[in-house]
């Protein structure tokens, strides 16, 4: 198989295709998919794409992909992912994704990544989140934030947050910040959170913070 010939079958007939066919397929031959042909891959033949294989697929290809086969991908696989394949996906796919997944994802392939499809995320995902892949998000993404996937985050991930994604939290989302994780906010951090989303936060986290922090806040 080459690109040409994939590109030229039937979505139907890539429902019929078994993990060894996958394993065995060439990876220039993946080029030739779209996102109706994507789709209609079994999840069992996503557990033996390679990185090459991935890599290979056109971004506008992952706007096929569901949870069931994102959950099947390789961490290996993973690598390969850049903004624009992110960008591309259906935001039910993110909803697959595992805690391993996430750490084996680049962080410059976090840029694609928008609010619909961040909040999708399984909490889990968070714990694995590292500053630089928090850096990469754009600030629209994390108004999709929701308490759970905050709460899991590690205290140097939150607290690589820019002030304007600090500002775009939801109340809802700041109700799940941890008191370790606010120790790590400067003033100026502390100061962008919108005066619903400071109201939010819970009393005993308030109560936790240093009187310049509680200033920071009281000020909003």
């Amino acid at each position: 198989f080459d690109s040409k010939d994939l590109g030229a079958m039937a979505p139907a007939a890539f429902a019929g295709m078994g993990a060894q066919q996958m394993k065995a397929m060439p990876a220039t031959a993946m080029a030739g998919m779209g996102a109706e042909q994507l789709t209609q891959l079994p999840p069992a033949t996503f557990k033996q794409m390679t990185l090459d294989q991935v890599k290979a697929l056109p971004s506008t290809a992952f706007a096929g992909m569901g949870a069931d086969q994102m959950k099947a991908m390789p961490t290996t696989a993973m690598k390969s992912f850049d903004s624009k394949d992110l960008g591309a996906m259906a935001p039910a796919a993110f909803a697959g994704m595992g805690a391993q997944q996430m750490k084996a994802m680049p962080a410059t392939a976090m840029a694609g990544m928008g609010a619909e499809q961040l909040t999708q995320l399984p909490p889990a995902t968070f714990k694995q989140m590292t500053p630089d892949q928090v850096k990469a998000l754009p600030s629209t993404a994390f108004a999709g934030m929701t308490p759970s996937q905050l709460g899991q985050l590690p205290a140097t991930s939150v607290k690589a947050m820019e002030k304007k994604d600090i500002s775009l939290l939801s109340p809802e989302a700041v109700a799940g910040l941890q008191l370790s994780q606010a120790k790590g906010w400067s003033t100026a951090q502390l100061g962008s959170l919108t005066r619903e989303a400071a109201a939010a936060l819970p009393k005993e986290l308030f109560n936790g913070l240093s009187a310049a922090q509680k200033a920071a806040i009281t000020k909003i």
